[in-house]
């Protein structure tokens, strides 16, 4: 790092700790100036406060200026409908980069290990990515403007720990970090011991080199989209010279700077798209969440947003729900109520968008943004709970004679626009219950929206 001034980011906890003394040492030689941040997340009471007062002690000692800030995470999560984790992470960001703006940090350093960018890898391995999101944390990117560094992301949790006992330091333990209600936790605490058990003892050293390997190839290959892109465009009788892989990267690249959100854009939505490149002459038009179209006129694409599907957008697809709590969807006549709790609510429905419906839900939807309501759209899928591989939407409305006027208007849950739960019908099993002692989401879908 060449910055002179380095905000540290400092919970308290080993690795932050480490992070700071590490930084503390090397700023002597480097003449670089150090200022801690530390955020109570108000989440933790008496041992928050003693966790801020730890970090404010050790600045001190160190003689290196201390900002604390603290923020209402419950309040923030429960206001924004996403889990307690989510809106951590959200205002942690939030606090660091308007504190780094206020001191005039040249950066944000922050201190994910190898072992986070494990777990980090294998989330999104379970939850499903492609190479980017395969490819882990990067080292240095952007929050917001400010420049964020990882200076511990090859250090082991292990390595951390020796160095810490090894010099006499001490440092605050989370006793969140062991709640199994959480994803992330379940990983670190089951899966990767499993992995280890039964697979492979060095699995962490094979994760993380298919995360450099991967993290090295994605930025290539964007690289390479980037000059295709540059010079034929998205004209089909150019792009179709091209690989099927290159042909989907180019497109999602294109998407993107026409201004369709990259959430919006799951492997289905640039495959329809794609397809667009093989039709023959005429026009065409693929629909993609968001009120977002794709239109082919002979060899041309163009994308634009229609003012009917903004207002589709603003009424039906784009509501989130509400967790917990009760959410009303007045173009549907409909009212969704969410509670938190463990067990699991086992109910036949009564056919798809037959109301009252309810599901139980894992709370990872949570992690992964929340959830929303919408109606169903071509091309939606689910891989239904109980039953092997996916069907679409259309397709189940079909066999259970739902009529043709009536399709339209049945709504999904969606999480970053996957179904999740086809109301009276099944959720998704991707997103099922694995543990009925956990927290879970219950939710419940009923006719009336007062």
């Amino acid at each position: 790092m060449t910055r002179s001034h380095i905000l540290v980011a400092v919970s308290g906890g080993a690795d932050s700790v480490a992070l700071l003394h590490s930084l503390h040492q090397a700023a002597k030689n480097n003449r670089w100036r150090l200022t801690v941040a530390h955020l109570n997340h108000g989440i933790r009471g008496k041992a928050a406060g003693e966790d801020a007062a730890f970090v404010e002690a050790m600045a001190r000692r160190l003689r290196i200026p201390c900002v604390v800030g603290r923020a209402r995470v419950p309040a923030l999560a429960k206001r924004k409908g996403i889990s307690l984790e989510m809106a951590a992470r959200e205002a942690r960001y939030a606090f660091l980069t308007r504190t780094a703006r206020a001191v005039k940090a040249d950066c944000v350093a922050t201190a994910h290990t190898a072992d986070d960018q494990v777990e980090t890898i294998l989330l999104k391995l379970v939850r499903g990515a492609g190479r980017g999101g395969l490819s882990g944390m990067a080292a240095q990117s952007l929050i917001e403007g400010v420049p964020l560094v990882r200076p511990l992301l090859d250090v082991s949790r292990g390595e951390i720990e020796a160095f810490l006992r090894e010099r006499g330091l001490f440092w605050r333990e989370d006793e969140s970090n062991r709640d199994r209600a959480f994803l992330r936790n379940r990983v670190r605490h089951e899966l990767l011991p499993f992995l280890e058990k039964e697979f492979n003892p060095r699995i962490r050293e094979a994760v993380l080199r298919t995360g450099e390997v991967l993290g090295a190839e994605d930025e290539w290959m964007d690289e390479m989209a980037r000059e295709i892109l540059k010079d034929c465009g998205v004209q089909s009788d150019k792009l179709t010279g091209y690989p099927l892989a290159a042909r989907r990267r180019v497109l999602r690249l294109w998407l993107v700077q026409q201004g369709v959100p990259a959430g919006f854009l799951d492997f289905d939505s640039v495959a329809r798209v794609e397809a667009l490149l093989g039709r023959s002459r005429g026009s065409k038009t693929v629909e993609l969440a968001g009120g977002w179209q794709v239109q082919r006129q002979y060899d041309r694409m163009s994308v634009k947003k229609t003012p009917t599907a903004r207002a589709t957008e603003k009424s039906v697809t784009v509501i989130k729900v509400k967790v917990p709590g009760v959410t009303r969807v007045k173009a549907l006549g409909l009212r969704i109520r969410v509670t938190l709790a463990p067990g699991i609510v086992r109910e036949r429905g009564g056919g798809p968008g037959v109301f009252p419906a309810q599901a139980t839900l894992s709370t990872t939807v949570l992690e992964q943004g929340g959830l929303w309501i919408r109606a169903g759209k071509a091309g939606d899928r689910i891989a239904p709970f109980g039953m092997k591989g996916s069907r679409k939407i259309q397709d189940i409305l079909v066999d259970a004679k739902v009529p043709r006027p009536v399709r339209g208007r049945i709504p999904v849950l969606v999480c970053q626009d996957q179904v999740v739960w086809l109301p009276g019908y099944r959720i998704d099993r991707n997103w099922a219950v694995e543990d009925e002692a956990a927290v879970n989401l219950h939710v419940v879908m009923e006719k009336g929206s007062k």
